[in-house]
């Protein structure tokens, strides 16, 4: 029995059904609802712009919280020393960075007593076989180990969906808080991409940075002050039923939903914050190459040491980085719940024959609605997505369709396998490959990652048998980095070639020179401006090739409303063009 399970037993204030409701996880001490106002969850892992939404949505739903610092190899040190051998390093870095936290707080002079009392840590579990299942335990393990006993550790599992809990009643996930977090996960992947998007191309250094930092804030200053919708609130009293009645309940829940998904709670907030963006000019036409991040969910996530700070490396060696959104690590998870809903119905046939008609009916519906219950989830995620997406002005990015990947992975992985990221490293590489959205696909895996390991086996079958893959697998860990950026310039190398020839190719077929191009670009404010719709061409990768292209055909149709001729210039590349080419890829 572990050391918080015996302080719990000694106390004996609370059966032993309340305080573990789960016979599989270790008793500990319970966080209750009084203790909202006087405890603060502590929580991090995320992004930072993901970390800043989820802080205004707590404080929002009441609760008291602290985002940790960003985590480092300092961090990792801390946590190799509590925890046990063998792990993968997320779980030395996001461990050691509690640890590390807990610490400074008993260094400014609170008791480790307090320290318990005071603080909690709000973190994802998961039941699956990767070691990620473990991690759960091992905070507690490292814990106590470094002296902070009965230190609480809160956690949902993310195979439970909309289910999901803590078990604790100082943390409930109420339909405003659920939706809100629905809100903060996609605005935060908006946020991100955006963030990514523009700072390549941004012609004043940070000033990306900065506009997205403001619209974090304004996204979650919202969160945290806009009253949700209440029947109480907007009918009078004599006309309302007892709040815990359901004739009160259930309508207001459907309204709370509706108002969440297709009401006025954003239509505000996020045009608004959007204005942000407007200070940011952009160069369109500096030739970068596109790379695909893929890999383990924190380590291509992660914008600290624990991938060796991979992500602003790419994009100082003159990249530009395409990230993966959480959204479609919860699209994946849905997708997956489906196909096992589906796999159970045909298996109904042997479990539940029609020989006994009222079970093998009461089987086959069961699996049916569970089927249409995450389709139905997928549907409204994407939908949302796209939606805020246009609130924010955003050029609409369509989400990878998860049948399609499942179909790309099937013939070289078995799209069943659970841990880690599954059939999506293999399937991801195969679709952004072939829909000619990037020039690399790199990704990034904690060192022994065993899902990633086995992944990466059928990749480099895939480096075989398509010339057109051009992928990196990289492991990082504490140490090492020189090695992996040495790796990733080599790839890079070959990318920015990529880039380069492709650019080079659109000019020649293009109506204009560089130099008109660019002093039409100069004279139209809108063609600078960071929200500006550039329309993808098929097979064309780069975003400055695409702005090429776009531009070239606006000067076409501009020059013959005014009923002139193109200048014999135009149709030709001088050398100081392809020379201007060559430099900005650099």
């Amino acid at each position: 029995m572990n050391i918080c399970a015996q302080t719990k037993f000694a106390q004996g204030d609370e059966t032993q059904s309340d305080r573990n409701p789960s016979p599989l996880r270790p008793l500990e001490l319970p966080f209750t609802a009084e203790e909202r106002t006087s405890v603060t969850i502590l929580f991090g892992g995320l992004t930072w712009k993901h970390e800043r939404l989820i802080e205004g949505l707590l404080r929002g739903a009441g609760y008291r919280c602290q985002r940790l610092p960003e985590t480092d190899r300092a961090a990792h040190a801390i946590g190799a020393e509590f925890c046990a051998s063998g792990l993968c390093n997320p779980v030395y870095f996001t461990v050691g960075n509690l640890i590390r936290f807990l610490q400074q707080k008993e260094r400014a002079g609170l008791t480790r007593s307090q320290i318990v009392s005071q603080y909690i840590y709000f973190t994802a579990a998961s039941g699956g076989p990767c070691r990620f299942g473990l991690y759960e335990n091992e905070f507690r393990t490292a814990l106590n180990a470094a002296g902070f006993v009965n230190f609480r550790v809160l956690s949902f599992s993310q195979d439970q969906g909309i289910h999901a809990t803590t078990g604790h009643t100082g943390l409930q996930f109420s339909v405003d808080f659920g939706l809100n977090a629905l809100h903060a996960f996609i605005l935060g992947d908006l946020l991100n991409a955006a963030q990514h998007q523009l700072r390549p191309f941004a012609v004043q250094p940070d000033a990306a940075d900065r506009a997205i930092a403001a619209m974090a804030d304004t996204i979650a200053d919202h969160f945290e002050h806009h009253r949700a919708f209440e029947f109480a609130d907007a009918l009078p009293a004599f006309l309302l039923p007892p709040r815990t009645s359901l004739w009160y309940r259930l309508p207001n829940t459907c309204t709370k939903i509706w108002s969440h998904l297709y009401g006025k709670n954003l239509t505000e907030v996020l045009p608004a914050a959007a204005q942000q963006m407007l200070t940011v000019e952009v160069d369109w036409l500096r030739v970068k190459p596109v790379v695909k991040v893929i890999g383990e969910f924190w380590a291509q996530m992660t914008e600290s040491d624990g991938n060796f700070r991979m992500l602003d490396f790419l994009e100082k060696e003159g990249a530009e980085v395409s990230i993966e959104p959480i959204s479609s690590w919860l699209l994946y998870l849905l997708h997956s719940r489906k196909m096992r809903a589906i796999e159970r119905r045909k298996m109904a046939a042997y479990t539940a024959p029609w020989r006994h008609p009222k079970k093998a009916l009461a089987t086959r519906l069961a699996c049916w609605s569970k089927q249409l219950g995450f389709v139905v989830g997928a549907k409204i995620y994407t939908h949302h997505f796209e939606r805020l997406a246009r609130l924010l002005a955003l050029p609409v990015k369509k989400l990878t369709p998860q049948a399609a990947l499942t179909a790309l992975a099937s013939p070289y992985y078995n799209t069943f396998l659970r841990g880690g990221e599954g059939h999506l490293e293999v399937s991801k590489t195969l679709y952004y490959t072939r829909k000619k959205a990037c020039h690399l696909v790199l990704a990034l895996k904690p060192f022994g990652c065993l899902p990633s390991v086995q992944s990466d086996g059928v990749q480099a079958a895939l480096v075989e048998r398509f010339a057109e893959v051009n992928f990196l697998p990289v492991e990082t860990s504490a140490e090492g980095e020189i090695h992996a950026y040495s790796r990733v310039q080599m790839a890079l190398a070959e990318a920015k070639a990529k880039a380069k020839t492709e650019f080079a190719q659109q000019l020649k077929k293009a109506h204009h020179s560089l130099e008109e191009i660019r002093a039409f670009v100069a004279q139209h404010a809108e063609l600078r401006h960071p929200l500006c719709p550039i329309p993808r061409h098929p097979g064309v990768v780069s975003t400055a090739a695409n702005f090429l292209i776009y531009t070239d055909q606006l000067m076409s149709g501009h020059l013959r409303k005014q009923g002139r001729q193109l200048p014999a210039s135009g149709r030709e590349t001088s050398a100081s063009a392809l020379d201007q080419i060559t430099s900005t890829g650099d």
